[in-house]
């Protein structure tokens, strides 16, 4: 006995026939209903689940379809089972594990060093600046013949004795340490003390 058996419609009913028969089934079957049978619901209900969903509907039609062994050899035929009773299919083989990506790492870090060395090749360094006319310690100052301190960009040749660094700048009613002469600040702020020659 097949789900249509138990529904009463014909293999080709549509979706709304089959619907409408499982209802009317329900209703006279139901076992709330003057003490039907619980097994025969039972058998609507699964009737329906797999009728009611076109996915196991067509595979319930294909296993009614499939000609059974014992049916060449004249034996008895018994209904397939239900598509939602059979064996699972069998599960599929494991991906193998994830591989590093050794040629991608390896290919970044090539064109990272290739970036770095064409930098250092085109780097140029940034031209010296101006100086800020602002004295400080460490500033670097000629002597005008004023006798005013003027900063200069400081030179690391040896052989310019003309620049002259100064150690502190202080009030101009002050006096500069031992071993440094005291020159005004073009801006007025003070004493700019700078070493003597011995």
């Amino acid at each position: 006995m097949t789900f249509y058996d138990t529904l009463g419609v014909r293999p080709v009913a549509s979706a709304d026939e089959v619907r409408d028969a499982y209802r009317r089934l329900a209703r006279r079957h139901h076992p709330d209903r003057g003490g039907r049978d619980p097994a025969a619901m039972a058998a609507l209900n699964e009737a329906y689940r797999v009728l009611g969903h076109p996915v196991r509907r067509a595979a319930y039609d294909q296993s009614l379809r499939e000609i059974p062994v014992g049916a060449r050899n004249g034996a008895p035929v018994r209904a397939a089972a239900p598509a939602s009773r059979r064996a699972a299919p069998p599960r599929p083989e494991p991906l193998p594990p994830a591989r590093y990506p050794w040629r991608l790492v390896i290919a970044m870090f090539v064109l990272g060093v290739a970036v770095v060395l064409l930098g250092v090749a085109l780097y140029e360094p940034a031209a010296e600046r101006p100086p800020d006319n602002l004295l400080g310690p460490g500033s670097c100052v000629v002597i005008e013949g004023n006798g005013d301190a003027r900063e200069v960009n400081c030179v690391d040749d040896d052989d310019n004795s003309d620049d002259l660094v100064v150690q502190a700048l202080i009030p101009i009613d002050a006096q500069c340490p031992t071993g440094t002469a005291g020159y005004r600040d073009r801006q007025g702020r003070g004493l700019a003390c700078v070493p003597v020659d011995p």
